[in-house]
């Protein structure tokens, strides 16, 4: 196991610049998602730690170690790609056991090694198979063994799983959290799903066009986004965002005033955007509550999220399911102060200066 110390790292390819300037310090044993958009550079920053993309300049460091211009074999890294890169015509314990033979191990310690990695990931019952036996799910566990067998420093794992479908992806989401705990090996997980990157990781590092937006633990960068972008971006059902201007401590949106938190740095008639998670929207009758007028419902099982206008203004509310409201019924609705994130219009910053009720959720 090993810390890992991103120094101001950044890629250029000639003139155009993939990532500005990566500074990140992974603790021993600490599991960290780099989590954006496609093309935002996450998987550029990956490629650098495990020496496959050369950079242009800062330096890294893994377990204290200066590796800026070592080669990927020196870094003692083990990475797990989209694709599973399994040789198709080698059984499964000789995939598991390839790279430890051509580092020329001892055979006693290669089996070792594999029957461990194999009783961990539940592979024992396919050794003697060849990949094309096995489901995708199995594949991937495959690949995981293959790097748990090195006995790396760090693991890093670029959007591993893509290919699996969405029952099999949450089956390995919880496949890896256990891989996690049970080894405690640093690992640096890459993905585009949010919900990967929340369940999965003690920290999310989150990237746009190149540039660190946020980093923070998850509940951290859901209850208190840096910024538009992050706002936007995390969270499912996805954040209202209602453009206004502020007017004595109010946010004015057509026909709408929604009361503000204390504490907002900015004058009045400052163009802002104020959001709101749709389950942060208390329904009841309640002095001072907004009609809110419902045009698509949307039924999730355990929820149910209603879409439609309050004063001209779209909104989605999510709340405990429901059967009884239907298209066109209207819901009083209330906003908190305390659960409202409210952000300059023209930066994109967050300019909340408390939020008193962060993790507590309103009354229905």
């Amino acid at each position: 196991m090993a810390e890992v110390r991103l120094n101001t790292v950044r890629k250029a390819y000639g003139g155009q610049v993939a990532v500005h300037g990566v500074d990140l310090h992974i603790r021993d044993g600490e599991f960290v998602v780099f989590l954006g958009p496609s093309g935002c550079g996450k998987s550029t920053t990956l490629r650098m730690i495990a020496g496959l993309e050369e950079i242009t300049t800062g330096t890294i460091e893994i377990g204290g170690r200066d590796v800026t211009r070592l080669e990927p074999k020196d870094r003692n890294i083990a990475m797990v790609f989209q694709n599973y890169a399994l040789y198709p015509h080698k059984t499964i314990y000789e995939n598991l056991a390839f790279g430890l033979r051509m580092r020329k191990m001892d055979k006693a310690e290669i089996d070792r090694r594999v029957k461990s990695a194999s009783a961990m990931l539940g592979l024992d019952p396919y050794l003697e198979r060849k990949p094309k036996q096995l489901s995708g799910g199995q594949m991937q566990r495959v690949a995981l063994g293959r790097a748990l067998v090195r006995d790396p420093d760090v693991f890093l794992l670029d959007e591993p799983l893509s290919n699996l479908d969405a029952k099999l992806r949450v089956r390995m989401r919880e496949e890896i959290a256990r891989l996690h705990q049970e080894v405690g090996t640093s690992m640096v997980y890459v993905t585009h799903d949010q919900v990967e990157a929340m369940t999965l990781a003690n920290r999310i590092l989150i990237m746009r066009d190149g540039h660190v937006q946020q980093v923070g633990a998850p509940l951290e960068v859901y209850d208190r986004p840096a910024n538009l972008f992050v706002a936007g971006f995390i969270g499912s059902p996805e954040m209202n965002l209602i453009e206004g201007h502020l007017e004595r401590g109010a946010l004015k949106a057509g026909g709408l005033s929604i009361e503000l938190p204390p504490g907002i740095a900015a004058a009045e008639g400052t163009p802002l955007v104020l959001g709101v998670r749709p389950e942060h929207i208390g329904v009841g009758e309640a002095p001072g509550a907004h009609a809110f007028q419902v045009a698509v419902i949307e039924q999730l099982g355990a929820q149910t999220l209603c879409i439609g206008e309050v004063a001209g203004v779209r909104l989605r509310v999510l709340m405990d399911r429901t059967d009884a409201v239907r298209n066109g019924t209207t819901l009083p609705i209330q906003f908190r102060p305390g659960r409202l994130h409210v952000f300059s219009k023209e930066t994109g910053a967050r300019i909340n200066r408390a939020d008193a009720d962060v993790g507590r959720r309103p009354a229905a």
